[in-house]
């Protein structure tokens, strides 16, 4: 890489979000980004990638050429490129590294929502694994290209509440060249730190001070009017009641989603916890993906300490405890965000 230092040997801390700028494709952008993803250890954290331009494939491929095939803990490559045609090559039997990179490919015209529930699901199930996970998003410059500027930094705000509430870190990529001084002004500072490329310089890192809080530039409620815009059989526009960042931790954790995805199915009414329950251990049996329950004590005790207090803080139900009961709200525009996301996850 010409002899500049990489982003390896620069004291960065461990900062839960960098922005990366550097040219697309160039030996700097994809050096600084395995430095980044392996720390200084290769096989001692999980692995999140998300490719919008290139296939699984050549991310693979730059992995392979900056870590000599050494393969982390888990990892994800998650495709929400417009073109899939080449995805099947990531998973080529022959290649050493297919057994560990697993491809989750999205809908062909995926908008920054699914690329944030994507990665809201995967971190998720992998919140229970010792090993720390990181996050790359290849990259910005496309999805700016591609989608209004608000949806793309709502992402951003979205991506870094996961990262703090997860422990995880991750890096996003952004080809200063491809874009004017407003547009990178605009998004610096969304992060933690800066890490930049200067041809004259090397690497150069800027972070914000410790008692920095990162603007969101997002809505906390949703706007008046606001759409579901997931269900073709609403024929209203119902408002979310819930922010961006709110509804992808909502999804993030596999238990909670089942309980959603049943309270969903039955509906505003009352129901006995015992009955949710044995809802939620069957539900989880009957899901190849996930783990067995250990007990359904252990489900009972994660729904009435974790996640049934949280559905209450957010409106969603009214938890009863003398009579060992919930009462669900329900919401048509969270619901049809809940099919949707029952569709991604279990066809």
């Amino acid at each position: 890489m010409g002899g500049s230092p990489t982003p390896a040997d620069v004291a960065l801390g461990e900062p839960s979000s960098v922005l990366l700028l550097a040219p697309s494709g160039s030996d700097f952008d994809e050096g600084a980004c395995v430095d980044l993803m392996t720390a200084d250890d290769v096989s001692g954290g999980n692995v999140l990638s998300v490719t919008l331009t290139q296939p699984p494939a050549e991310r693979m491929t730059v992995w392979n050429r900056q870590t000599s095939e050494q393969s982390p803990a888990r990892a994800i490559i998650v495709d929400a490129s417009a073109d899939h045609g080449e995805t099947e090559s990531a998973t080529d039997p022959e290649d050493d590294l297919s057994s560990t990179f697993a491809v989750d490919v999205l809908r062909s015209n995926a908008e920054p929502v699914d690329i944030g529930m994507a990665l809201a699901r995967h971190l998720g199930a992998w919140e229970s694994t010792p090993e720390q996970t990181r996050i790359c998003l290849h990259s910005l410059t496309t999805l700016l290209d591609s989608f209004d500027r608000d949806a793309v930094v709502s992402l951003i705000s979205a991506l870094n509440d996961l990262c703090d509430a997860t422990g995880a870190t991750a890096h996003h990529h952004l080809d200063p060249t491809a874009h004017d001084d407003g547009v990178v002004a605009t998004v610096r500072p969304l992060y933690d730190a800066v890490i930049e490329h200067v041809p004259e310089d090397g690497w150069t890192v800027t972070q914000a001070p410790d008692d920095a809080e990162r603007p969101s530039f997002r809505r906390s409620t949703a706007p008046p009017g606001g759409t579901a815009g997931t269900d073709p059989s609403c024929p209203e526009t119902i408002p979310m009641p819930y922010s961006f960042d709110q509804t992808l931790d909502l999804i993030s954790v596999p238990r909670r989603r089942t309980l959603l995805y049943h309270l969903k199915d039955l509906g505003v009414g009352t129901v006995p916890i015992d009955e949710l329950v044995d809802a939620v251990v069957t539900r989880e049996r009957a899901i190849p993906a996930r783990e067995s329950p250990d007990s359904p004590e252990s489900v009972r005790v994660s729904l009435v300490h974790a996640h049934l207090p949280k559905l209450a803080d957010l409106g969603i139900l009214e938890l009863d405890a003398e009579s060992a009961a919930i009462q669900y709200h329900g919401n048509p525009a969270l619901e049809s965000f809940l099919r949707y996301m029952e569709t991604l996850e279990l066809g």
